[in-house]
């Protein structure tokens, strides 16, 4: 199969949206995103039909153009996370759902290596920080709006202000999230970089 035949298209992106919403349990295509970014960095490598089921709430009839197009988007979203052009689907001008529904599906992806790395004995201190800051930050949008906005009353934030400036510090820590992953896992002592990489 060549490049352009995989490439993810808005075509994919009709029948993943169509997929989802009629797909109870299902995530939304926002929470597909997060989730892909989540998986792709992780330094355990994931079965296909383990992400599908996670992401499809156990769909064991999925049609072959969505699973199609569920690989095409992994692709897309595996390319650019490993040609370090990775950036979030979302900015300052977008919804807080929007943001809020990516985080929500990264945290879920990232569970399965997230604190097995933080907690790893080896692990120096630098980059357990390192760790947990970007998680936290590309995490951040999994609060509610209303959380955030309690919290800027408290400290006299300005919403707008403060959003925004978590948003460019989420960019900003996404475009690097699987190089300080695999720095991670590698230090940590939990993975060999010849059989695991």
């Amino acid at each position: 199969m060549n490049e352009l035949e995989f490439s993810y298209t808005e075509a994919h992106q009709r029948v993943l949206t169509e997929y989802l919403l009629g797909r109870k349990g299902a995530f939304n295509l926002a929470q597909v995103s997060g989730y892909l970014f989540a998986q792709i960095c992780s330094p355990d490598a994931v079965e296909v039909e383990q992400w599908i089921a996670i992401i499809t709430a156990d769909d064991n009839a999925l049609a072959e153009d969505v699973m199609f197009a569920f690989m095409a988007f992994h692709h897309d979203i595996s390319e650019r996370v490993y040609t370090e052009q990775y950036r979030l689907e979302w900015d300052k001008k977008s919804s807080y759902t929007c943001r809020h529904h990516w985080s929500q599906g990264f945290l879920v992806g990232t569970e399965p290596y997230y604190e097995k790395l933080l907690n790893a004995q080896a692990l120096p201190d630098e980059l357990k920080q390192a760790l947990q800051m970007a998680t936290e930050q590309l995490s951040f949008f999994s609060l509610a709006e209303s959380q955030v906005r309690e919290y800027c009353q408290k400290t006299g934030a300005v919403p707008m202000e403060f959003i925004a400036q978590q948003v460019e510090l989420a960019s900003e820590f996404a475009n690097g999230y699987a190089q300080l992953i695999e720095a991670a896992a590698l230090s940590s002592g939990l993975y060999d970089a010849e059989s695991d990489f």
